[in-house]
């Protein structure tokens, strides 16, 4: 395991000229395509598990307490989810320190110090409450297999088959979107902190572009987003369909809401005022 201090390559300035805006979306989404896959199958196993523990003691004993199924499965949920944010963050940092290495002016120190483990610690304390209730909802999902079984007058196994089957079924989609989700949350969270960093450390202007996926699946609110450029402490403003316009400093942002960061595929390219961002 790395040491608590993760080291952000320093240098007199933060220029890397001509910046391709697509070029390091496609990056960054590559990165994060990998790192969901790495925990995918980690949450599928865990809701599975789920399912499958809790019709075992109904066909057994009849029983179901959805409060201790849900504590169940975030005490299991937690460390997992904990352990990828790691394992993000440090990729990030990574590959933003590669963009750096790559430039053809020479780098002059090596040593700006970040403490890492608490900026992770910080990040999942803010999910945790998510994490807990998506345990809450897998919970009340069983649940509502449970009761609508009673209604149709199945017996215990029955109703045990249908929570199994429910679970194997949706287990698939239920970790996609997990997986995809808490991986682009993280990713641009340390994104930006990296670039913070950089610019607190060099006391330059950093500028942030917001750069959307142009395909079909994309959000308009997102579509209208792109190419958005503003300064590192400003925020980007984004229409939002019930509060008419919201402000978030970086994807994903949760001043954004659900509607803004679930599924989103985003990604904000930072760049010193002077270099230039091309499409």
């Amino acid at each position: 395991m790395r040491s608590h201090n993760y080291l952000i390559k320093e240098f007199r300035d933060a220029r890397r000229g001509r910046i391709n805006a697509l070029t390091e979306h496609a990056r960054h989404n590559r990165l994060r395509v990998n790192l969901e896959r790495s925990i995918f199958s980690k949450v599928q196993t865990l809701i599975r598990k789920l399912g499958n523990t809790q019709a075992f003691l109904y066909r057994e004993f009849g029983v179901f307490e959805p409060a201790a199924a849900a504590r169940n499965m975030t005490e299991e949920l937690f460390p997992v989810v904990n352990a990828h944010y790691r394992r993000v963050f440090l990729a990030v940092f990574d590959l933003n320190n590669s963009f750096y290495d790559n430039r053809k002016q020479e780098a002059l120190l090596f040593g700006m110090s970040v403490d890492i483990e608490r900026l992770i610690a910080e990040f999942f304390a803010t999910r945790q409450l998510l994490l807990t209730n998506i345990s809450l909802r897998l919970a009340s999902q069983i649940d509502r297999v449970i009761q609508r079984g009673r209604e149709e007058g199945l017996t215990l196994p029955q109703i045990a088959k249908q929570v199994s089957d429910t679970f194997t079924a949706v287990s698939v989609s239920r970790a996609a979107l997990i997986s995809r989700t808490e991986t682009h949350n993280a990713a641009s969270y340390a994104n930006h902190l990296y670039h913070g960093s950089v610019a607190q450390d060099l006391d330059i202007k950093m500028m942030k572009t917001w750069v959307s996926t142009s395909d079909a699946r994309t959000r308009p609110e997102h579509n209208k987003a792109n190419g958005q450029t503003v300064e590192m402490s400003e925020p980007f403003i984004l229409a939002h369909p019930k509060l008419g316009s919201v402000e978030m400093q970086y994807v994903s942002d949760p001043a954004g809401g659900a509607y803004h960061s679930v599924n989103c595929r985003c990604v904000v390219v930072y760049a010193d005022e002077r270099d230039v961002v091309t499409k």
